[in-house]
């Protein structure tokens, strides 16, 4: 839990012993019960819901398969609010226990069909009804075995949604560990680039998932124009105004707010030296702080450091990310700031919260009778074989490095991105959204104007720009971006037409 005051942890009170000393209300609330949010409860859910999903889905465990696990020499997406270590775990673990199903299934249910089609063939070719015989006890030991293994395995998977599964047991960190090996290893090195501050993206997009852009601003300051009767303006660096505003943002203390540093990177742009790719031809995970200062003194075209802010909301299925960069460019600051939107997952995604957990007698009965087969999946054990040898072939290949030039390391699939809705599913989501913007980017440039009045510098068109991008709603959530040096207001004002196309999957509401 969390202090609805200072954002402290609490064991299970709203506000901590610091902030309500002898049962004082330091808010005024009267007696009103206010209920702290337990923000990694929040970052749980989204994550929950796909871990349901890997364990029911099969089409969307093929696809963690194919483009995550099996792909070690591409990027990982880092999506906020998502464990996508933890997700993979359960995918693999729902496969193994398909896997285990289909194997004896087929192990029955393969040899019923021949001595079926054998029997009915020896005794039209005989014309004798002796070869049938052997027909009824095939059947019945394929029904038999058939019936009782989909009812461990229905039976399974049941346990496993309302158990570890459900809202209130679920812990991503209890995901359990694949058997396999090479799986193993694999997850273990997603985990590593997981946490890292890399994004190395795949085609146009750089900010891979962290859903679509929907606006964004950007601008120039003369940082050598001093104020009005300050004289002389003093010189920093481009880390020192980055770090001021991370810190200034951070000091906000909203629960489900976090900032980081991360460095994007297109994949066709990584292999460029031994920054981003190591000597094995696989994606590093972390690039170090002098790295990182080299790329913020002398800007690289290619790979670009952004500071990250994330904020969540809605549970975590609402998730806000704003991207700023800070360049100087001889006598001038340029600022540049996205947006991207991932709105909450589908319906689709929901539904195991639906499912009772059986118990009792009846319970038990009645599935039973949901699981009786007379011969089910007889070919499906054979289509593991080919999944077990593209796991090896994938994941033991040379680890020599890569040599093609025209390689694309980038990520090929977001697991988050994939799952989200079109739109927004309440409207309340759509005006909180533009209420975190709003927030967020009033800190920004009050940062901003207190980071440069320090240093002398004239701040009266940043605080007009200010002015323009948080009056005119510049941060568009519908279907397209605007460009704040085309807005103009009022009278005579003139401004030229800079908007494009962006995104359209989460505009509306």
């Amino acid at each position: 839990m969390r202090c609805i005051v200072c954002d402290s942890r609490t064991t299970d009170a709203d506000i901590c012993a610091e902030c309500s000393p002898n049962g004082h209300d330091p808010l005024g609330l009267d007696g009103i019960h206010v209920r702290a949010i337990d923000v990694e409860k929040a970052d749980n859910e989204v994550t929950r819901h796909l871990c349901c999903a890997a364990q029911s889905d099969e089409w969307f465990v093929q696809k963690l398969m194919d483009l995550i696990i099996r792909q070690p020499r591409r990027g990982v997406a880092n999506s906020p609010g998502v464990d996508i270590v933890a997700v993979l775990r359960h995918a693999c673990a729902a496969r193994r226990r398909r896997a285990l199903r289909d194997t004896v299934l087929t192990a029955v249910g393969f040899p019923a069909i021949l001595i079926v089609l054998g029997s009915v063939v020896l005794a039209t070719s005989t014309l004798s009804l002796a070869p049938l015989r052997v027909i009824l006890p095939a059947l019945g030991i394929s029904a038999v075995v058939s019936s009782v293994t989909t009812f461990l395995f229905k039976l399974s998977y049941n346990h496993a949604i309302t158990g570890p599964l459900s809202r209130r047991n679920f812990a991503a960190a209890n995901a359990p560990e694949p058997r396999k090996r090479l799986l193993r290893a694999r997850i273990s090195e997603i985990h590593e680039q997981s946490r890292g501050n890399i994004t190395i993206y795949r085609g146009f997009r750089p900010f891979r998932g962290y859903g679509r852009v929907i606006g964004g601003w950007s601008f120039a300051i003369d940082i050598t124009k001093p104020r009005e009767f300050s004289g002389k303006c003093s010189g920093f660096e481009v880390h020192e105004i980055r770090d001021y505003v991370r810190r200034q943002v951070e000091a906000l203390e909203w629960l489900g707010l976090r900032v980081e540093e991360r460095i994007f990177v297109s994949g066709r742009d990584a292999s460029d030296g031994e920054t981003f790719i190591g000597r094995d031809g696989r994606p590093r995970a972390i690039v170090e702080g002098p790295e990182v200062r080299k790329l913020l003194l002398k800007p690289n075209n290619r790979a670009r450091p952004y500071t990250v802010i994330r904020l969540l909301g809605w549970d975590g299925e609402l998730a806000l990310t704003i991207f700023l960069r800070f360049v100087i460019v001889k006598r001038n600051l340029f600022i540049e700031a996205s947006h991207s939107i991932l709105t909450p997952l589908r319906d689709s995604f929901r539904k195991h919260d639906q499912i009772k957990r059986v118990e009792g007698l009846w319970g038990y009965v009645g599935l039973a009778i949901r699981s009786i087969r007379l011969v089910s999946r007889p070919l499906s054990g054979f289509a593991h074989l080919g999944e077990r040898r593209g796991d090896r072939r994938a994941l033991t290949e040379s680890t020599g490095r890569f040599t093609g030039s025209d390689f694309d390391y980038g990520v090929f699939f977001s697991a988050r991105e994939w799952a989200s809705d079109e739109r927004y599913q309440r409207y309340f989501q759509k005006l909180d959204s533009e209420m975190y913007t709003k927030v967020v980017e009033q800190r920004i440039f009050d940062a901003l104007v207190q980071f440069l009045d320090k240093h002398d510098i004239d701040t009266g068109e940043l605080v007009q720009r200010q002015t323009t991008i948080l009056n005119n709603g510049v941060m568009v959530t519908g279907n397209g971006s605007i460009n704040a040096e085309n807005v103009a207001g009022g009278a005579g004002a003139q401004a030229g037409h800079g908007g494009q196309k962006g995104g359209g999957q989460q505009g509306g509401a």
